[in-house]
């Protein structure tokens, strides 16, 4: 396997483009690890894993955002062209990452890039226009992106780096869906462990389109939006053993048709918003041991279902509350129309409404939890508890990684999934 080391030789400088000269060779011999020694390294653009890449650093490297700059685009811009005109191109050197936008542009309607080229006022990209965007419509380049980024990366994993995304003196806000401080997009068995993701104007670590991906042992921190964003179709992930605390959405927030994931003993503490919301067809997932705590809203909350949320979710002895649960709320809130949510050996903060249930849910137990030490039963349920089922479970539906079947991501357009072994796609 072959090993290549950033500061040496040909990997020689402190910049983004030290460390991609090493990742790209790595690659290119077939596949190997790359390691980065301790010191601060200044991103212009988004260091990109490679399939069959381990990039790990040592001595605690620092990667850190340099703060963006911006230019308006003066002329409409078509989709699938490579190509941008802006009216100041001196500030786009080959090799920035730049993010295309207008004002009626959002989610994955911009366009996340590398200028690969510059003539003149015209910038050349790597990736194609997302979307049609005009000048009437306030249409502009910025040079904001992740710090870290797989697309369509398979068998890699990035280890034991710090992430800063230099939130005191950036001033663009990266939406989710194009971008986090770690952001994993259509990727394939891939590990990110040990970082510390922080200061990022955005989310701090996400995944879209994303099957088999493992999260552990993190600290993700004061960043502006969620914590952890696993989103968009992503199945079949495991998010253990970090701390997710101190930013300014959710602790986790499960984004749009993201299924069978295991949550497991992480610290999901001081966040904005809910500690963990589930949302619009986010099902089978396990949550179990986790500790959730002085969140601004619920521990953990679903959201009101436009066809289905959160159905199908196990919430097994995790230790939940005091969370800053909203007037009338509980420390787990579900609404109308959720079906089969196991709550099960959760341990609630005294004085905590562990549970609230609005009327019309099938399926939700509440059995062998615990309010202050003390056993908790329907009584302590807001809102229908005479809907809520209080015996215990005889068998409880399969869910997590190991549930879902091999077709289970063909809305992805992976035709078959191999058998879930977490040691064998995580070595």
């Amino acid at each position: 396997m072959t090993t290549l080391t950033v500061g040496e030789g040909p990997y020689a400088g402190r910049t983004n483009a030290a460390i991609q000269r090493a990742v790209d060779d790595a690659a290119g011999a077939g596949g190997g690890r790359v390691l980065v020694p301790g010191g601060t390294y200044r991103m212009h653009d988004a260091l990109h894993l490679r399939s069959g890449v381990r990039v790990v650093g040592q001595g605690g490297p620092v990667l850190v955002k340099v703060p963006s700059v911006e230019s308006r685009i003066p002329a409409f811009l078509g989709y699938g062209h490579y190509e941008v005109l802006v009216e100041e191109p001196e500030k786009f050197p080959v090799g920035t990452g730049v993010h295309v936008l207008d004002d009626k542009a959002a989610g994955f309607y911009t366009t996340v890039a590398t200028v690969v080229g510059r003539e003149g006022d015209r910038l050349f990209l790597d990736r194609m226009l997302n979307h049609d965007y005009r000048a009437d419509d306030g249409a502009r380049v910025v040079s904001v992106y992740p710090i870290v980024e797989a697309e369509g990366v398979a068998d890699a994993s990035v280890e034991d780096l710090v992430i800063d995304g230099s939130r005191a003196e950036e001033t663009f806000l990266l939406n989710g869906c194009r971008g986090a401080g770690v952001f994993l997009i259509r990727a394939a068995r891939v590990a990110v462990r040990g970082l510390e993701v922080r200061n990022y104007r955005g989310d701090g670590i996400g995944l879209q389109q994303c099957t088999d991906v493992l999260v552990e042992r993190c600290d993700v921190h004061h960043n502006v939006g969620q914590g952890l964003h696993p989103g968009s179709g992503s199945v079949r992930y495991v998010l253990r053993g970090s701390r997710v605390h101190d930013n300014g959405g959710c602790g986790i927030f499960y984004c749009l048709r993201t299924t069978h994931s295991l949550c497991c003993g992480n610290e999901i503490l001081d966040n904005g918003e809910a500690g963990i919301s589930l949302g619009e067809r986010d099902t089978d997932h396990r949550i179990e041991g986790n500790r959730i705590a002085g969140n601004a809203w619920a521990g953990i909350l679903f959201r009101a279902p436009l066809r289905q949320s959160g159905d199908r979710v196990r919430i097994v002895k995790n230790a939940i509350g005091p969370n800053a649960a909203r007037e009338g709320g509980g420390e787990i809130a579900i609404p109308a129309a959720v079906r089969d949510v196991a709550i099960l050996e959760n341990a609630f903060a005294e004085g905590a409404v562990p549970l609230r249930v609005e009327r019309g849910c099938e399926g939700v137990r509440f059995w062998g939890n615990t309010v202050g030490g003390r056993d908790a039963g329907r009584g302590d349920v807001a809102g229908a508890a005479d809907e809520v089922l209080a015996d215990r479970p005889r068998e409880l539906l399969p869910v997590g990684p190991e549930a879902l079947g091999p077709d289970g991501a063909r809305h992805l357009g992976v035709a078959h999934l191999g058998p879930w072994d977490e040691g064998r796609l995580f070595p």
